[in-house]
């Protein structure tokens, strides 16, 4: 059976905090292959706040190119809008009933996984959580559930929101982004 990983995001843009859990995780699970499942429109997220989707999605496969251990997913682009969790993997387990599913996940996105539509589906796969710094709240109902691990992931200070405030000032942002995300930003800038 395949053991792959699923790191769900908008990636607005990929940066190296996501690239550095991946590669935990490919690791640390010893996963076949891990998907950086690119979401088209998140529910939780209001749309024209986000970067054209395409534009997201050719960052990821730039930087997967050179990946021996992941891959781009554009699943979600086949789904319908907006993209839930538990829909896509239905999907996903429907259609590849030979793989084990790990679901990466953010420790402040398990706090509020029980908002997310059929929560109950998406525990009834392995939740590894890793850790954010400056998460208020770091107590959760779901901590002790049989199917969430947590796990002693890098704890990066960046984010895709500050990233984007620079870009917006004009500053670098080379030092915080994979070398492919920061060349396909510069032809758009």
């Amino acid at each position: 059976m395949k053991q792959i990983g699923l790191f769900f995001g908008t990636f607005d843009p990929l940066h190296n905090g996501h690239v550095s859990i991946a590669r935990y995780f490919v690791k640390k699970l010893k996963l076949n292959k891990l998907w950086l499942v690119v979401t088209p429109l998140n529910p939780f997220k209001e749309s024209e706040k986000i970067s054209n989707e395409m534009t997201r999605l050719e960052m990821v496969e730039d930087f997967c190119k050179n990946e021996q251990h992941m891959i781009c997913s554009k699943v979600e682009f086949e789904l319908p809008k907006p993209n839930y969790t538990a829909d896509t993997l239905d999907f996903l387990v429907k259609n590849n009933p030979d793989t084990k599913f790990y679901i990466i996940l953010g420790e402040d996105n398990l706090n509020s996984l029980h908002l997310w539509k059929d929560s109950h589906k998406i525990l009834q796969h392995q939740i590894c959580v890793y850790p954010r710094k400056n998460l208020n709240k770091r107590i959760n109902n779901l901590i002790n559930h049989e199917m969430v691990k947590i796990y002693d992931a890098p704890v990066m200070e960046i984010s895709s929101t500050t990233i984007r405030e620079m870009l917006i000032k004009r500053k670098s942002i080379k030092h915080l982004v994979p070398q492919e995300v920061n060349t396909r930003i510069a032809h758009i800038i």
